[in-house]
């Protein structure tokens, strides 16, 4: 499946418009529409995919979650989140992109993230490790996760205000399950098509031993209600519907219609995520 969706990607690598065009595709060609494409409330997982533009296995690894992805429409959300070594910026050079966030930093240092790239898959463990290095994991892990039932429904809905960047994501979370402890909701923006140099290592994926063009998708831009979100409730009540509104200018530099809100719901003292959402900023 990865080989041949690089030949695909190979095959349009010629009409890709950096210049003009301001949505792009990911190299590993996996078309990215935004929203979601399943019928009815279903169980939503939520794959963090550490990693930063020094990384030379990180493409590959990109390639990997994007494949998932295509596999489960609908169901994986993904977030790319830039964070440790090998995110950190050149002073000079091809690499002085800076795409780390403080929300990124601190996941990355509070899971003990020493080597990238690196998978979270709901903030569960896998086989008794919740980070996961081997992205050849990261399928059977997602696997098992999204054969859990649905134990919770999120809906986001956003108002977007284009002449002053104002941005309103109003999430409600209705839990369809009887759970114990206490749940907290976190809100994140996350932006496609950016084009900047990344390492690379892998011929199939892309120039070695840099991309010069590569195109970063899921990326983390910032977190709407702080690195761990917000307490929804210390009880969990199936009869209520949980609905909290957030509001943020966006960034100069961020392009609107590239952007996504994600929202996931976890368990305040286990930090394992039950449910996520996400929801483009513009409609589509």
């Amino acid at each position: 499946m990865k080989r041949s969706i690089i030949a695909l990607a190979a095959g349009f690598a010629a009409i890709i418009c950096i210049s003009s065009c301001d949505k792009l595709d990911a190299p590993y060609a996996v078309k990215k529409t935004g929203g979601d494409t399943t019928e009815g409330p279903v169980r939503k997982v939520l794959l963090e995919d550490y990693t930063g533009h020094k990384c030379v296995n990180c493409p590959d690894a990109a390639m990997t979650a994007h494949t998932i992805e295509a596999a489960n429409e609908g169901r994986l959300i993904i977030i790319a989140v830039h964070a440790g070594f090998f995110a950190t910026p050149a002073a000079t050079g091809d690499f002085t992109a800076d795409y780390r966030t403080p929300a990124g930093t601190e996941w990355n240092d509070d899971f003990g993230i020493n080597g990238w790239p690196a998978g979270l898959i709901n903030r569960t463990p896998y086989e008794g490790t919740t980070v996961l290095y081997d992205y050849g994991q990261w399928g059977n892990a997602i696997n098992a996760q999204l054969a859990i039932p649905q134990e919770a429904n999120i809906l986001i809905e956003n108002d977007y205000n284009s002449s002053t960047r104002e941005l309103t994501a109003t999430v409600s979370t209705k839990f369809i399950a009887l759970l114990e402890g206490t749940y907290a909701v976190t809100v994140c923006i996350t932006e496609d098509s950016l084009s900047s140099p990344q390492k690379n290592n892998d011929s199939l994926v892309g120039p070695v031993p840099i991309i010069y063009d590569y195109i970063f998708m899921d990326m983390l831009r910032t977190n709407m209600n702080g690195t761990w979100g917000e307490e929804l409730t210390a009880s969990v009540d199936s009869a209520l519907t949980y609905t909290k509104t957030y509001s943020v200018t966006l960034d100069a530099a961020w392009t609107a219609k590239n952007c996504h809100v994600v929202a996931f719901v976890s368990n305040t003292e286990t930090k394992e995520v039950i449910q996520a959402e996400k929801e483009p900023v513009l409609p589509e």
